[in-house]
This record gives structure tokens, C-alpha cells and sequence, in this order.
């Protein structure tokens, strides 16, 4: 049961009631997952369905299958190729490995892995639902859900060619903020941390949503910013994994050889920072789209409270994730990776505007909704609705 019941009195006052009928019906957030997740089907062409056209599969995705293969093997690649940076990559590999996917070495054997991750949006959505139920009535839980499905966020798990698997990330990432059983969070977040190294730097937002959680969403000294229960709270858990995984990598790197370039030959340089802000600012705002709402909004409520702290870690938090992503071509995808901090400013801006939150939140769906989702790396991709790609995704189809 969520926390807050509003019963808005405004001209859209049907359409609230309605969903609020509908959120009191028998499995109200799972019929609203599938039918969200249907959403982003006709919304999001899924492009991985090209591979199946791919006259040599084995030659294109070699790097997945090798390490498919043999995971602890040292990367061979060129440093100019994403197959070079899969090095300490495990998850999806190993889940490949399995599910016995890459027996085949063929396009339909690697379109199954990306399929799992697009039928992964489905349990992601309902641990969004639940975990923002909680904090807020069902009307604005749903606004915030299908604006979230509306970004790239959402997107993700649809818009994947050349094995980045962020959709499997952003779920366990998500599971890790839901869970707050410790051996979940810890395995939860673990896995996020191997299937991209971007997952790292999201475990500080991480720890900083379990920390406001546990502290009824108030921070107010750097003493109350430390874990207070070792042995129970989450957030001493987010610590636990992030040394547990730097050891780890520390001991697969010396044992086995694995490395990941960097550099500008690599792709990934805070020399690109300066030019990527110039050329592509543009990739900020379309990452989270009006999403970006709910963020300014916190912060001008925590700035009006006086609460510095938690205004500078917000800030200071989304500042070091926009930095990461200029300094790498693939700017939304790595941007994306900041949910976690988006996630504290919607629960921020609903509870402290409590008396009209369903039309905040409801404008900020609007405004996801009706801003094409963009992909930008070096330059700017439109994501093609599935709509307007019939003819191409029923060719796919058949092809399956």
C-alpha cells in the first residue's frame, strides 16, 4: 500500500479516477508492466533484429562468442573495437554459456540473448512500480513509470546491436535499490558490476539511495551519510561490493591478464570532454528527457530547505556521471547509468509536493512521451518506432 493518497479535484479528474480504479484492481502492477512493456515494443524498433540479415554472424559478434567460449581467456581484439573493452564483461557471457546460447555461432543463436533482455523490461518495470509505490500514491507511481519507459531507460532493452546488454545493468542495478535482503543487493549489484564497468560508478548513487532510505529520505550530516548497522543495512552492502569486485578484478587481471584499453585510440579519454560538451550538449537533455524535471525540482527544494549536503552529493552525483559519458563516444547509454539519482529526486519532489504532485508528475510524463527518443554517440540516431518499421520488423519476424 503506498503511502500517500491524493484525490485530485481537477478537470482531468476522470482520467485519475480511473487509474486509480485501475490500481486497486488484482495485479494492478503487473498488468501495468506487460502492458508498459508492450508500449515500448511499438515505440522502440527492435534493432538487434537486423543481425538475423547479417550475411556472417560468427565474423561480426566474434568477440561475444570468444567470450562465450573461454571467459577468462585474455581479449585479443583491436583497442578501437567495443570487443576490446569486454574484457571483465562476465555476466551475460556466462549467462550465454547457460542457457547454451552460441552453439550455433548464428544470428537467430545471439538474437535469443538480446530477446531475454528486451523480456527482462518486464520484471524491471515492476521493481520500478514497487519500489516507487512506496514512497508515493499509485496515480503518480504510474506517471513515473511510463515516463521512465518513455526515455532511454526504457529503450534500452529494445535498442541493443552491439552487445552492451545495458538492459541487463539498469535491472540489476534496480534490483539491487529494491531488494533489502543483504545477499540479494550484494548479488544483484555484483552482477550489474560485471556486465559494465559504468554499473561501477552507478554504485555510489546506489549507496546513496540506501543511505536516504534508511534514514527516512533526510541527510543533514556527513555522520548520517556512514552506514549506522554494519550487520543489517543495505548501504553497508553497496560498500562490501565495491571492494569485493575491485579484488576480484585485481586478482582476474594479475592471474589471467585481463585488461581494458584506454586512451584516445580506445575511445575512452577525459581529453574528449572538452569537445564532446561542445559538439554533443545536446545529449544531456535527451537522456532523461523530462525526467530532468523532477531532478531540478528536488534540487530547488533541497536548496530551499538548506540541506547543502544532499543538494551537492545530488548534484555533485549527476555532475561525475555527465563527466564519465563525455569522455567516452557513447554519451546517452553512459548517461543513462545515473537512474539511480533521478529515481531519489522523483521521491524527493513527490513528497515534498505532496498537494499537487499528480499534475507535476504528470506533465513530466507528457513531456517524455512526446520527445522522440535519441541515441547519441558521435552523432545523433533517432530510435524508429516500431509503428513507422513494420515492414522491417515483420521481415525480422519472419526470419525468426
Amino acid at each position: 500500500m503506498s503511502l500517500y493518497i491524493s484525490r485530485p479535484s481537477t478537470p482531468g479528474s476522470h482520467f485519475y479516477s480511473y487509474l486509480e480504479n485501475f490500481t486497486h484492481t488484482s495485479y494492478w502492477q503487473l498488468k501495468l508492466s506487460v502492458a508498459i512493456f508492450g508500449f515500448v515494443l511499438l515505440t522502440t524498433y527492435p534493432n538487434y533484429l537486423d543481425i538475423l540479415k547479417d550475411p556472417a554472424p560468427k565474423t561480426t559478434f566474434s568477440y561475444f562468442f570468444d567470450k562465450v567460449a573461454s571467459p577468462l581467456a585474455p581479449v585479443t581484439f583491436d583497442e578501437t573495437t567495443h570487443g576490446s573493452k569486454i574484457a571483465f564483461r562476465f555476466t551475460v557471457p556466462l549467462l550465454a554459456r547457460l542457457i547454451n546460447v552460441g552453439s550455433t555461432v548464428s544470428g537467430r543463436d545471439i538474437v535469443l540473448i538480446f530477446m531475454l533482455q528486451s523480456l527482462l523490461l518486464i520484471p524491471f518495470l515492476l521493481l520500478l512500480i514497487r519500489l516507487l509505490n512506496r514512497y508515493m500514491d499509485s496515480v503518480s507511481t504510474v506517471f513515473m513509470v511510463v515516463a521512465c519507459s518513455a526515455t532511454y531507460l526504457g529503450k534500452a532493452f529494445f535498442w541493443d546491436y552491439e552487445c552492451w546488454f545495458d538492459g541487463y545493468a539498469y535491472f540489476f542495478l534496480l534490483a539491487g535499490m529494491c531488494f533489502r535482503r543483504q545477499w540479494l543487493v550484494f548479488s544483484m549489484l555484483l552482477l550489474a558490476c560485471w556486465t559494465d564497468e559504468r554499473a561501477v560508478v552507478a554504485l555510489g548513487s546506489v549507496y546513496l539511495f540506501h543511505r536516504l532510505r534508511e534514514n527516512d529520505f533526510t541527510l543533514s550530516s556527513i555522520k548520517e551519510l556512514l552506514p549506522q548497522r554494519l550487520s543489517s543495512d543495505a548501504s553497508a552492502v553497496v560498500l562490501l561490493v565495491l571492494v569485493a569486485y575491485g579484488l576480484i578484478r585485481w586478482w582476474l587481471a594479475t592471474a589471467y591478464g585481463l585488461q581494458t584499453p584506454s586512451g584516445q585510440k580506445a575511445g575512452v579519454s577525459l581529453s574528449f570532454l572538452p569537445f564532446q560538451l561542445k559538439h554533443r550538449l545536446i545529449g544531456i537533455p535527451f537522456t532523461f528527457e523530462g525526467l530532468w524535471i523532477p531532478f531540478a525540482l528536488a534540487m530547488w527544494v533541497l536548496m530551499e530547505q538548506r540541506n547543502k549536503l544532499l543538494a551537492a552529493l545530488l548534484l555533485g552525483g549527476m555532475i561525475i556521471h555527465t563527466i564519465i559519458a563525455y569522455c567516452v563516444f557513447d554519451i546517452t547509454r553512459s548517461l543513462a547509468y545515473a537512474f539511480p539519482l533521478i529515481i531519489i529526486s522523483i521521491i524527493l519532489t513527490a513528497r515534498h509536493y505532496a498537494h499537487n504532485r499528480n499534475q507535476i508528475l504528470m506533465l513530466v510524463m507528457l513531456v517524455c512521451i512526446l520527445i522522440p527518443t535519441h541515441y547519441i554517440v558521435m552523432y545523433i540516431i533517432q530510435i524508429p518506432w516500431s509503428l513507422s518499421s513494420f515492414e522491417e520488423f515483420s521481415v525480422a519476424l519472419r526470419a525468426l
